[in-house]
């Protein structure tokens, strides 16, 4: 789980993708139920520190958004 404060943001799982499956990690944004979350994208699984860097900004860039006036899935 990815947090803003309190605010949970995302989930950052390992999970198995591909043929044939491989371990990566699955960022998607955080939402009570999993068919409202949304696909952020995959990385190595060593690579937890970008994906959560990825998911900041992507959750920074919701927020911007959100502030002129518009909305977006991620935040």
């Amino acid at each position: 789980m990815q947090f803003d404060g309190e605010r949970r943001i995302a989930i950052i799982r390992e999970v198995d993708a591909g043929t044939p499956p491989r371990q990566l990690l699955r960022a998607d944004t955080w939402a009570p139920a999993e068919a409202d979350r949304d696909f952020l994208g995959y990385f190595p699984v060593d690579a937890l520190r970008l994906a959560a860097e990825m998911v900041w900004e992507v959750y920074q860039a919701a927020l911007a958004v959100r502030k002129r006036g518009g909305h977006h899935a991620a935040a």
